[in-house]
């Protein structure tokens, strides 16, 4: 008969045998596994951006052959997903499609025409791409976050305060609604390149084969 502590020694022996099988699997898929941030998406490229005191607010070179007109609205849902693709839009491109950014503040979106002219009196201080792009993620749209929001990017707050009361930058607002729906661009996100024009979002990859389809 074999001795108990010997038994007990022997047993110990086959179970960490056992326990080390079992384990090496799981040390080698951890040792496989992908980085954390594998899947993370690149980067947004970097384009010229252009933000003149008058006119419109644009991406990517004056020189550019077609010019893709963006139709947005602050309070839309589904503008902020096409707006973050146009920089990416435009280096895909690599220098024959410019992007050209226009208010159509819908009438059924109470704060979209007051967001409009807080985007276009940060654009007269040179300013419209750090604006827009912090408007995008703005909780509140009334007055009093709007002028904050300038100066916590710290534009002029009085200068933006007049501009943003002044009948004539918001007659420029309106005009561009107009322009909007004389385009057809009666929803938002629109777009038009070329006389063609879309409305809606689905993807980036849309968004191209459009553009590509109607490109000079």
């Amino acid at each position: 008969m074999t001795p108990l502590p010997q038994l007990m020694a022997t047993r110990f022996v086959a179970l960490a045998a056992v326990s080390a099988m079992l384990l090496v699997p799981a040390a080698s898929l951890r040792a496989e596994a992908p980085p954390m941030n594998a899947t993370a998406p690149p980067a947004a490229p970097l384009v010229e951006r252009h933000s003149p005191p008058e006119g419109y607010p644009s991406l990517g070179p004056g020189s550019a052959k077609n010019t893709l007109v963006f139709f947005t609205d602050y309070q839309c849902p589904v503008c902020p997903r096409a707006a973050r693709e146009m920089d990416r839009l435009v280096a895909d491109f690599k220098g024959i499609v410019r992007v050209e950014v226009r208010n159509n503040p819908l009438p059924m979106h109470r704060g979209a025409f007051a967001a409009a002219a807080a985007a276009k009196s940060a654009q007269r201080q040179g300013r419209f791409w750090d604006y827009h792009d912090a408007l995008l993620r703005a909780p509140s749209l009334d007055r009093a976050s709007l002028v904050a929001l300038a100066a916590g990017l710290g534009l002029d707050r009085a200068r933006f305060a007049r501009d943003f009361d002044d009948a004539a930058l918001r007659a420029e607002v309106s005009a561009e609604a107009r322009s909007a729906e004389e385009a057809g661009a009666r929803a938002t996100p629109g777009f038009l390149i070329n006389g063609h024009v879309e409305t809606g979002w689905a993807s980036l990859p849309w968004l191209e084969q459009i553009v590509r389809t109607h490109l000079r």
